[in-house]
């Protein structure tokens, strides 16, 4: 009787679930994530019964699952992933089932569920914990080694470990000094420090002069520690601090440190690897600090290394300062491929007609001006030429998706419940897994959807640079437009701007704290609102409403406009690095010529990498978003190819 009465409720409980509407179980999930949220578990578990089919339950399942781990928890956690293999929380579930177990030193059950290595550093070390619980000191010992030996300090997972290798001997001290280098090469001071204290006597002694030669690298010519290589019987290890010391001399001083170089150079013999690190590093340097009367000792050893990236920092060098004989000198050391590239072949046609050699100079031109990029732009507006934008539309195929309709309902129940880190991630994996003809197709799909940021990761996977549609969607018209108007700019470069910063993810947030589709850094969107009155803009977490942050970076954008009279190249280097950065740059006019620079000169010569890479892409996103919108084309105004800089 009682196996008939569950059975009859379990029937009846099946049907009520397959009754239910779709509206339905999206608002019972959506009232089991605040139950869950509220710590009413019970409830929330009386909800999650009710939409055993619904694509989401499994994350209330989840978080079920993670707020009552217990050491019982085991076969749960295990059979949640097992029946979740191809979502991503059940990576997320084994990691944190991994920290609570050791948490709670649960060792045996820690081993039975994550028997393998894990690749984190502080995961990697309860294993060591685990192990060492289990008597299996001398297994672990290499992997414990290769764990020891980092330049960076190690997490608290590790202490306890660590410290048994230590009282055995096991981490001897030559394995000590070997760690000390490494944290000497890092610059890492306080591990140094606390490494000095783990040494004996001998070592102790040495490490604390290569310690107090690190505070000052000055002393570098004259330390007793590098004339006789062989100290501690470790040649390779003095050469190291050697090399070390003279890059962090260099850094400081590049002179002083190309002088040590040089010095050291002739009296003993770096490894060919060594010394072409050093010169790479001292190459650098050179440029960096703009040292002039160092060109004549760096050009010989660049020409020695024929090294293509410090090659290419070398011609821009020469851009910077209007140097044309120097810019035809590095163009023709590059390699054949290199020259080939549209960037050099730019710059090519540029020394022709800086020597009044025109016709050549088009000839060039016309070459480059075939292709969708910032050089080929440049090209066809010299020319007069139409921009060629080689668009490779991706068009519908019918029933291509449709085995991947389970797949795509549970991304679409994903941005509707606004999971919006989980939806980038299943998105990647989903598209990750296809064929490049379906990887465009889901690419499509999203950008029918209007799921702008999506049909943008899709055309990045796919590498479908020619597919413009997918690639560069006009997301959410009226409100890019309706700013756009406020701050009379055009609305073809505030998509531009929004496409470089975030490829339209209204909730991107990067490391340094930008946030929002137009990535503002708080202080610049507290201040911008302060400046245009937008009072209800009270904390940066209003930075992902796409509303706030558009007004906001539409109004940055202005003010940058306003300060520089209206030059665009100007204002986005400012976006990007910031006004003061972009004043200092145009104020340095040290050794350049008289004339100012060109705006192509300028941009070329623009010393951050990211900054120049940032002002070229949204120049040319412009004109591929005037090309979608329907707008007249125009790559630069008069007036900035007019500008000098």
């Amino acid at each position: 009787m009682k196996i008939f009465f569950i059975s009859l409720f379990l029937f009846s409980f099946s049907n009520f679930a397959t009754s239910l509407t779709w509206s339905q179980q999206r608002g019972l999930y959506t009232q089991a994530v605040d139950l869950q949220s509220q710590n009413m578990w019970v409830k929330a578990l009386q909800k999650t019964k009710l939409i055993p089919t619904y694509p989401l339950t499994y994350l209330l399942e989840y978080q079920q699952l993670e707020a009552h781990f217990s050491r019982n928890s085991l076969s749960a956690v295990q059979a949640f992933i097992q029946d979740n293999l191809d979502r991503r929380v059940s990576y997320d579930l084994q990691r944190s089932y991994l920290y609570y177990l050791a948490k709670n030193q649960y060792w045996r059950e820690y081993l039975s569920f994550y028997p393998r290595l894990p690749n984190s550093v502080d995961l990697k070390c309860y294993h060591f914990q685990a192990r060492l619980a289990g008597d299996q000191a001398d297994e672990i010992w290499a992997d414990v080694q290769k764990t020891w030996l980092t330049g960076s300090s190690l997490p608290k997972a590790c202490d306890s470990v660590l410290q048994y290798y230590l009282d055995s001997k096991k981490i001897s001290q030559a394995l000590i000094l070997q760690r000390f280098h490494l944290a000497y090469v890092k610059n890492k001071t306080s591990l140094m420090s606390y490494l000095i204290t783990l040494m004996d006597k001998n070592n102790k002694r040495l490490a604390k002069q290569l310690y107090a030669l690190h505070k000052t690298p000055t002393k570098v010519l004259n330390s007793p520690l590098f004339k006789d290589l062989s100290f501690n019987n470790k040649a390779q290890a003095g050469y190291g601090f050697l090399a070390a010391s003279i890059k962090r001399l260099a850094k400081k001083d590049i002179e002083l440190g190309l002088n040590a170089y040089l010095a050291y150079e002739r009296k003993m013999s770096f490894t060919s690897t060594e010394q072409v690190n050093l010169k790479k590093y001292l190459i650098s340097r050179i440029l960096i600090r703009n040292e002039t009367k160092l060109l004549p000792w760096l050009d010989k050893a660049l020409s020695a290394l024929g090294n293509a990236p410090l090659t290419e920092r070398r011609i821009r060098y020469a851009i910077k300062f209007n140097n044309w004989p120097d810019i035809e000198y590095w163009l023709a050391q590059l390699s054949e491929t290199k020259q080939l590239d549209s960037k050099w072949l730019y710059w090519q046609a540029r020394v022709l007609e800086n020597k009044q050699q025109q016709s050549q100079a088009d000839k060039l031109y016309q070459q480059i001006a075939t292709e969708r990029n910032y050089y080929g732009f440049l090209a066809a507006q010299k020319l007069g030429l139409d921009y060629q934008f080689n668009a490779n539309i991706v068009s519908g195929q019918q029933q291509e998706l449709d085995h991947l309709q389970t797949q795509l309902t549970h991304i679409g129940e994903l941005y509707f419940h606004q999971h919006r880190y989980l939806l980038k991630r299943e998105w990647r994996a989903l598209i990750s897994n296809q064929s490049i003809n379906l990887q465009r197709q889901l690419g499509l799909f999203a950008f029918q959807k209007g799921w702008a940021h999506l049909s943008v990761v899709a055309s990045i996977l796919s590498k479908s640079w020619s597919a413009l549609n997918i690639r560069f969607p006009a997301a959410n018209p009226q409100l890019f437009y309706a700013n756009a108007e406020r701050y009379k700019l055009d609305s073809s470069y505030i998509y531009a701007i929004t496409r470089q910063e975030s490829s339209f993810d209204e909730f991107a947030n990067s490391p340094v704290g930008a946030r929002g589709y137009m990535q503002l850094m708080p202080q610049t969107a507290k201040e911008t609102a302060r400046k245009i009155g937008l009072k209800n803009y009270k904390r940066r977490a209003q930075l992902t409403d796409g509303d706030i942050n558009v007004q906001l970076g539409s109004a940055y954008f202005d003010s940058l406009l306003k300060r520089y009279k209206g030059n665009r190249v100007l204002a986005t280097a400012a976006y990007n690095a910031g006004p003061n950065r972009v004043d200092r740059w145009q104020g340095n006019k040290d050794g350049r010529a008289e004339q100012g620079l060109t705006m192509d000169s300028w941009i070329e010569a623009i010393p951050y990498k990211e900054t120049r890479r940032y002002v070229k892409n949204v120049l040319v996103y412009n004109v591929i978003y005037q090309h979608i919108l329907d707008k007249p084309l125009e790559f630069l105004k008069p007036k900035e190819i007019r500008a000098r800089f």
